[in-house]
């Protein structure tokens, strides 16, 4: 990304007026006092220390990914009957995308252990049974079968779906995956290998990654997800100042839920996932990961439904975990690298659009970078991918502010508002 290229993009409109709001210091006299209400100087210096701040875990993420990601963690040799039972809860609800496939990674796990896998749907007429029906024939000498209807203990659809599951799980090893994702065969005992090497940590979870889009709607969420999300998961995980995981893949204790609440507990949230990991984490359960990727399909049909899924995740982040939430513009690559071009052109006298050009630039290289290690080769397009990261890092602060304003979320058909601490009401 060239200079004079740089001039002519929609990022220069933003440049310039950060560059002349930012070079003024607004004044006014207060019983004959004159008062700084902003202080160019120590804004610069902080967008500065922001910056540093986003780039050193843009860095940790790439070590992360070289010690864990890059090759798979060996198992450990130790007897199988120092493994635990472990039962594997798999909500179902319709037919999801490449379903057989994900359901029946479970029933492949090389795991010596005894594995009982539930499979938790609300609906008796629901086509996804017939699927996992299919698969218990396949496989008979694995413990499975179907448990059909609800327990309404609040208002995730989710938890609802679960909670037979969960009462007639028989082992305290407890794996939660949703029906939409791929593991590989080596996934759980790598999994369990770190609970038994650590007997304080309370979960492992992995993180998601999207993967084979097939629309553009897809293809943005894919590139969110297998760069800025993923980058930014690991990172944070890495540091470990707090609990930070998504509930597609997690691996829990049952009897640690328990003293939490039980699943029961969390039915009132949509980010039950979240607020699950914050309840162990501060009930003294530490987090970690495998080398393992929850993969799932990219199954966004449109670009109105990506738009639609960006604002009910930030939206229901907002109630959540609100300062992470309203910190995230700056951690995107467009308005921090203007808010930096402009910090470096106010101290230093740096070039704004050379400087512009060359943050975009480096970023794009790493996430680049990054996406092709993890994935282990090239997507399925270099240019389309391409194309879906930058129209996907334009996007990112408009659906935010388009998120942030609002407090309902339609989700699986209804409409949900969100009250001050989290919880959230059926609106229709």
């Amino acid at each position: 990304m060239n200079t004079a290229a740089a001039h002519n993009s929609p990022s220069a409109g933003m440049l310039s007026t950060i560059t002349h709001a930012a070079a003024i210091s607004t004044k006014a006299r207060v019983a004959g006092f004159r008062v700084d209400f902003f202080n160019a100087d120590l804004v610069a210096y902080f967008v500065l220390a922001l910056a540093t701040f986003l780039w050193l875990l843009i860095i940790i993420s790439h070590c992360v990914l070289q010690r864990r990601y890059v090759r798979p963690r060996p198992f450990v040799d130790r007897p199988p009957e120092h493994y635990p039972p472990v039962t594997i809860i798999r909500p179902l609800k319709g037919l999801d995308l490449g379903l057989r496939r994900t359901l029946e990674s479970s029933f492949r796990q090389e795991y010596p252990g005894v594995v009982e896998i539930l499979f938790a749907v609300e609906d008796p007429d629901d086509p996804s049974i017939g699927v996992a029906n299919e698969l218990i024939e396949c496989y008979p000498k694995t413990r499975a079968r179907v448990l059909i209807g609800q327990d309404n203990v609040g208002i995730n659809p989710k938890i609802n779906n679960m909670m037979k599951a969960f009462a007639q799980a028989h082992s305290d090893l407890l794996w939660i995956c949703d029906s939409n994702v791929y593991t590989d065969s080596g996934t759980l005992r790598r999994s369990v290998d770190l609970l038994l090497d650590n007997k304080r940590m309370g979960v492992i979870h992995h993180v998601v990654f999207s993967e084979a889009p097939a629309t553009f709607g897809a293809m943005l969420d894919n590139a969110f997800l297998v760069t800025n999300h993923c980058r930014m998961y690991l990172a944070i995980n890495a540091v470990g100042i707090a609990s930070c995981l998504t509930g597609k893949s997690n691996i829990y204790y049952k009897s640690a839920l328990d003293n939490v609440g039980g699943l029961a507990a969390f039915g009132h949230y949509l980010a039950e996932d979240n607020m699950i990991g914050q309840a162990l984490w501060h009930s003294g359960w530490g987090h970690t990961m495998t080398g393992d990727l929850a993969r799932q399909p990219a199954d966004i049909g449109s670009f109105f439904e990506y738009c639609s899924r960006r604002i009910r995740w930030v939206r229901t982040r907002k109630y959540n975990v609100t300062f992470a939430t309203f910190y995230e513009p700056l951690t995107e690559s467009i308005l921090l690298g203007a808010l930096t071009s402009w910090a470096l052109n106010h101290l230093y006298g740096f070039n704004v659009y050379s400087t512009f050009s060359t943050f975009l630039s480096c970023w794009f290289a790493l996430d680049m970078l990054f996406f092709y290690r993890i994935n282990h080769g090239s997507p399925q397009s270099w240019p389309w991918f391409a194309f879906s990261w930058i129209c996907r890092e334009i996007l990112a602060l408009p659906l935010w502010l388009v998120a942030i304003v609002g407090d309902t979320v339609t989700w699986r058909g209804q409409v949900f508002r969100f009250h001050l601490n989290g919880t959230v009401e059926v609106l229709k």
